[in-house]
Order: structure tokens, then sequence, then C-alpha cells
């Protein structure tokens, strides 16, 4: 009972709060017409949804690492997620808190002159809380850093995904924006996920539930990789590709480097096996495609990952390319992702 009523304590007082970034959302022209959006598409879009049975019986759903609840009513009956987060069409996620804020200035700046343009003078606020995620939302765009590794990641997609359910957004689709290590591909090289590779080659991600392991599917839709592809194509000065990716639970072995604290094979091992993933389709290596392809494939939502590649690890494990270089390279994903949103929604 407590923890119902902090939960819906904590969420009213940051929708009233009129110094609070939720209220500024409330008043933004922006999202306004952006709601008219989202009804226009409510006819025939598709739902976010879970699969929990459980989850009907919660009176409130509070999510705890976002500090936002679901099931607290306006005056019309409808769940304030929905009024706040019903106009939602994507998500957009990378590890870093900078990165995301910075990726939230630029998605604003992106929509100046539309109708999704924020009200002048007003920058994007983070909403809720921010110790462990950084959350933004810009027009119909939804943007929070996961923190690094699969296990963070996963709690994010949890609760956003109950988030967009309780919210009733439609047709939204889901991007990771991060960095990695390039198999066979220059740095700087954008890669655009085809499906998840685990450590032993696999195209699934498994997790241990109640004593057993369960193995699920990591295939990405095709088609939005291609339509990423043919949003972005011949717009940039990079390379923009598909492939597999490789996704671990470990920076260094995991990864096949050799320069961590320890190291039990040695360096013809290493390149067999990397030589071995680029024979097998794998483009790029990283800590969360598995995690997003599985948990999307699983509920029946696009997503994929957009992913600059910081070097060729063909080459060598460290990352020895100049600052400056790998600035632009981290905004790379972004300015990719950016591109195909604004052809999905006409811009």
């Amino acid at each position: 009972f407590f923890f119902n009523n902090m939960a819906a304590t904590t969420f009213t007082r940051a929708l009233c709060s009129t110094r609070g970034s939720l209220s500024r959302i409330v008043c933004s022209p922006a999202t306004i017409q952006a709601k008219n959006f989202s009804k226009s598409h409510a006819a025939f879009g598709k739902y976010i949804t879970t699969t929990n049975p459980h989850l009907k019986k919660l009176e409130l759903d509070y999510l705890y690492h976002l500090d936002l609840a679901g099931g607290v009513k306006n005056s019309n009956g409808e769940d304030l997620l929905q009024e706040q987060f019903g106009d939602v069409k994507f998500f957009c996620s990378g590890g870093s808190m900078k990165r995301m804020n910075e990726f939230a200035i630029e998605t604003a700046q992106s929509f100046e002159g539309t109708k999704y343009a924020l009200p002048y003078g007003s920058s994007p606020t983070p909403i809720g809380k921010t110790d462990r995620f950084l959350t933004f939302k810009v027009g119909p765009v939804l943007i929070c850093s996961h923190g690094m590794g699969q296990p963070s990641f996963s709690i994010l997609l949890h609760e956003i995904t109950k988030l967009l359910e309780h919210a009733k957004a439609t047709d939204v689709e889901y991007l990771r924006l991060g960095s990695s290590g390039g198999i066979g591909v220059d740095p700087g090289t954008v890669v655009v996920t085809t499906s998840g590779v685990n450590g032993c080659m696999e195209e699934q991600y498994s997790l241990p539930i109640l004593g057993k392991m369960v193995h699920r599917s990591t295939q990405i839709d095709p088609s939005m990789v291609q339509e990423i592809l043919d949003a972005t194509a011949d717009s940039f000065d990079f390379k923009v590709v598909s492939g597999k990716t490789m996704s671990t639970d470990c920076f260094y072995e995991g990864q096949a480097r050799l320069d961590g604290s320890m190291c039990d094979y040695q360096e013809q091992d290493k390149m067999d096996f990397l030589n071995k993933l680029h024979d097998f389709g794998v483009r790029n290596i990283e800590m969360e495609s598995s995690m997003i392809a599985s948990f999307t494939k699983a509920l029946g939502i696009r997503g994929t990952c957009i992913c600059t590649t910081l070097l060729n690890r063909l080459e060598g494990d460290q990352v020895r390319t100049p600052p400056e270089d790998l600035a632009s390279f981290d905004l790379r994903p972004g300015r990719v992702a950016l591109k195909y949103i604004h052809k999905k929604l006409g811009l």
C-alpha cells in the first residue's frame, strides 16, 4: 500500500510541478501536434504490448528506475502516461548519458521549423530519475541512456516498454545508438545490425530463468534494416553498411582481446576467431545488440542497432584513433538515426 501510494505521489508531483520537465511537455505546442499524429495512426497502428499477464493485477505499475508510474489517471480516466507519451514513435537509446543528452539536443535542433519544434527558447530536459538512466522526450522521439552491457539495458527495455504500453503508443520503433569494434570494416563505418550473435556464434540470447536456460532469437526485421540503408543512401561522407553484430558480456576476453588483465589464448587463436566471425557475416562487436534484438523480436516490435566502429579489430585491440576523429565517429549513429526518423515522419 505504501509503495503504491509513494509511486503515485512521486509521479503526480512530477506532473504538477511548474518547473518539472513533464509539465513542459504538457505545454509544448510541438507535443500537442504530435499527439494528433499519434491519434491519426491509432486506427490502424500497432500498439506496444507486453506479454506478462501478471501486469493486469497491478493497480499501479511503478517504473522504479525511471520514477514514473502507470495506472495514475487524469480527470478523463486516461492514464497520465498516455497523455504524456502516447505520441511516441521512436525510442532511441545509447550507453552514455552524455551522448544521449547531446542526441536529445541534436534531435530538437533537427525539428526546428517543423511541427515537432520545441517552444522558442526551450531545450530538452531530463524526465524522472537521473541516477541510473537519463531520459528525454523530444516530440515523438523518446531518448534514454541505457548504461553499459545487456543487464542494464534489459532493465531499461522492460520499463520503457511498460511505459509505452500504458501510454497506448503505436508503431514505435526501437533504435540503439552506440559504438563498437569493427570486424573487417574501416574505423568510422556505421553498422546497422541484421542479427545479434553471442560469444558462441549463435543467433540467440540466452537467459537463465527459474533455473532453466531460455533461448530467444536475435533475428531483426530485414525490412527495417533496408529502410535505414535506403534513407541514408548517398547522404554522408562515411559508409553505412549492414551486418551481424556480436554481443558479449565482457569487453576483454569475451571480445577476443589480448590487453585485459587475464588472457589464456594466443594471438593466432584470437585472429582465427575474428576471421571466423567475419566469414559468418559479423561486422562489429559490442555489448547490447543481442538484448535489444531478442527483446523486440519476442514482443513483435521493430528494432535494431546503429553503431559506429572505432577501430578494425582485425588490425588491433586498442583504440588509436585521434580524439577529434573519435568525436566525429561518435555523432554518426545519431546522424543516421535522425535521417531515418525524418524520412519516416515525412519531414
